[in-house]
Formats: C-alpha cells, structure tokens, sequence
C-alpha cells in the first residue's frame, strides 16, 4: 500500500504537538497565547508583524540508511509485510519571530518550541485514515523519532542564504523513520 500521505501526516503531527505546546505554555504566560504556528515555506513564512510567529518547514527528505534492508519498520497491520520499504529521514526548520521582530519573544516562543519537541522524542501513532479520510490510506505510522539535528551553524545559515531570507532564530530537527511504500 502507498503511504503517498505520510509527509503530510508527519508534518501535521509535529504542528499539533507543537499547538498543544503553546496553549499549555499560554495558560501560565498570557504573551504566549498570541503564538502564530505556521507551516509555510521560510520565505513565505513572515506575514503578520505585530504577533509572534513559530514556523516548521520541512526541508528535506533524504533516505533513511538505517533502514535500507530492514522489514517495514513503523507499519502494523496487514499493510505490514517483510519486504523492504524506503523509509525517509525528515529534516525541519522551526523558525521563531518576536512582535515586531523582538527577538526577546522570539526566544521564548523557540524555548516552547523546543522543549515540546524534546519531551517527546517519539511521535504518537499518526493515524493516516483519520487524517486523510477517503484516500485509502488506513495503516497508522508508528515510532516517528524526533531528535534536534547536529547542524552546524554555518550550515543553517546556507539554508538561509538558499532562500534568499534574512537569518532568524532557527533550530533543526531530524524526524524519521518514516515509511512511504
């Protein structure tokens, strides 16, 4: 079965992890209820200046090594098989902007950011049926792995320069394994 959706799914759950992040970051930080989440392509992705902003791009899929020749890691149910599978590491900018481009807020909204990302390092099931009704798409994704990527900085500020956009305060993140046939 194709998993034609599985980016999309993976991108969406990242933005309700994150959204869930900041209402509960909001209801003991009133500054933080004014929080933007976008999915936007960076250069794209400022267009409200009074607010701040969190914006998650994906950048890249790249194939996931690891599990070249391993069985259909992620998938359970009859759409499992012991053939392999491309598996896809993801790679996402999260991008943060202050009010009026104060970077004080800037940083506290990257600070929620982060640490909703790091409590939970694993992505719960993604369930693509629900998500994507009437695509046929029915097995869920499992064991998503969220981990910070080891970018250097002069590598996140090529990423910037390739969109043609001024810096901002960005952090990479890895997720993968996911499945896609």
């Amino acid at each position: 079965m194709s998993q034609h959706a599985a980016l999309a799914a993976v991108t969406l759950a990242l933005r309700a992890l994150l959204d869930g992040a900041f209402r509960t970051a909001a209801s003991t930080d009133r500054a933080l209820a004014d929080v933007i989440l976008t999915t936007l392509p960076v250069d794209r992705a400022r267009s409200v200046h009074h607010r701040p902003q969190v914006n998650l791009t994906m950048v890249t899929a790249l194939d996931h090594a690891g599990a070249r020749n391993a069985p259909r890691l992620g998938l359970r149910g009859p759409e499992a098989s012991s053939e392999p599978a491309q598996q896809v590491s993801l790679l996402y900018m999260v991008t943060a902007y202050g009010p009026e481009e104060d970077d004080v807020m800037a940083q506290r909204a990257m600070g929620v950011a982060m640490h909703a990302l790091h409590a939970n390092p694993v992505l719960d099931r993604i369930d693509l049926d629900v998500l994507f009704p009437h695509t046929g798409q029915t097995a869920p994704l499992e064991q998503v792995r969220v981990t910070q990527a080891s970018l250097t900085r002069e590598q996140i500020v090529a990423w910037w320069l390739a969109f043609h956009t001024p810096y901002r305060l960005t952090s990479a993140y890895q997720v993968g394994p996911v499945p896609l046939g």
